[in-house]
């Protein structure tokens, strides 16, 4: 079987078989010069590896913690009857969730674009399979990370009659914190995969955090407090440095398809890709005409001005009095929001205080981003 027909089994058989399959015999992960690795050595790979120990402040305790949790999300399988070290009853999370995220991304990627044969589907597989394994494995460090300080608390948000659990500052009242969230967080449905792990990222980046660090350690490696310091930035300055801006936010775009307008959604995901990326192309080579880019993705004028339109910003101020920020130029100052290199050189060019603002608008806020 392919790596998603293994998921598929997982998901909708709840096969026990199917995962032992994956975890034991597809060594379908790489890291750094190692390759064909299991997912268990991929992720002592991770646990091990210089982003890894950033991830969890350099903490070997977190960091194992970290590990456990993320084996369980693609390992525990609650209502599996074998013997299988998986099928360890109710207790945990159920892999079915992370792998039915993995699967429909999977399906609609490869059907967008389809494979030349079985060994290019295969390994566009495991990549995407080895990215959602990366990208959760960073969220549990963030999780241990949070349960082991004392200035963070559990909230229990309760929606429609079911419950999100989520870590807020500890000096937010229970009261606050569901004022908080319902403000600033919308579309909520705690029956969809993955949805606490949705709200608490946007938790993490609209809230400020503290940490504890040792004085001896700051003063040993010479590191500057700053209190914009955002540890999810670890991961994007990495990835932006790794592949540029333009692909870190084009994939931003494409993972969040379900949540951009109607005709955007319409394009598909590779498209949408590389459309992000000739706007970008463009606007580095010069030469950028809205019209023409429209009318190659079959847009209209309008639907492109709202997604990135270029004069948004002539007849205003970004937004408070003038036209409002396309959609792809709000993500954008999303995303470098959370890099500590641009933080420093935007406050240094004197534009941080405007950065701040158009973040705001991205998130429906008003006021500054803390």
């Amino acid at each position: 079987m392919s790596l998603i027909t293994l998921a598929q089994q997982i998901v909708e058989h709840d096969d026990s078989a199917a995962l032992e399959e994956l975890h034991a015999n597809r060594g379908c992960f790489a890291h750094g010069k190692q390759h064909r690795l299991l997912m268990s050595d991929y992720l002592s790979c991770l646990r091990e590896g210089r982003l890894g120990r950033r991830w969890c402040l350099d903490n070997i305790v977190l960091a194992e913690r970290a590990y456990d949790l993320t084996l369980a999300k693609f390992l525990n399988l609650p209502s599996g009857d074998s013997d299988f070290p998986g099928n360890s009853g109710s207790d945990g999370p159920d892999c079915r969730h992370y792998y039915r995220a993995f699967y429909r991304h999977a399906v609609r990627e490869l059907k967008e674009q389809p494979a030349a044969d079985m060994v290019e589907k295969e390994l566009r597989a495991a990549h995407m399979l080895q990215k959602t394994v990366t990208r959760h494995f960073h969220l549990s460090c963030l999780e241990c990370c949070r349960r082991a300080q004392k200035w963070v608390r559990r909230y229990r948000w309760k929606i429609n009659g079911d419950d999100l659990v989520i870590w807020m500052p500890v000096e937010m009242s229970g009261a606050l914190c569901g004022h908080w969230l319902k403000e600033h967080i919308s579309d909520v449905d705690p029956s969809r995969p993955g949805e606490r792990d949705r709200v608490q990222e946007i938790a993490d980046r609209l809230l400020a955090h503290r940490s504890l660090l040792s004085l001896d350690h700051l003063q040993e490696q010479g590191v500057c407090i700053s209190a914009d310091l955002n540890r999810g930035s670890l991961t994007l300055e990495g990835e932006i440095a790794a592949v540029g801006l333009a692909r870190v936010v084009a994939e931003e775009k494409s993972e969040q398809i379900d949540q951009q307008r109607p005709s955007i959604r319409a394009l598909g995901c590779n498209k949408l890709k590389r459309l992000v990326m000739s706007i970008f192309g463009s606007l580095i080579d010069g030469d950028f005409h809205a019209e023409q880019l429209a009318r190659s993705y079959g847009l209209s004028k309008a639907t492109f001005s709202r997604f990135a339109g270029p004069q948004w910003n002539r007849d205003g101020d970004g937004g408070d009095g003038g036209k409002r920020i396309p959609d792809l130029w709000l993500n954008t100052a999303t995303v470098l929001a959370r890099h500590e290199g641009f933080i420093a050189a935007a406050r240094t060019a004197g534009v941080w205080d405007r950065v701040q603002q158009i973040n705001s608008k991205a998130n429906g806020r008003e006021g500054e981003v803390s």
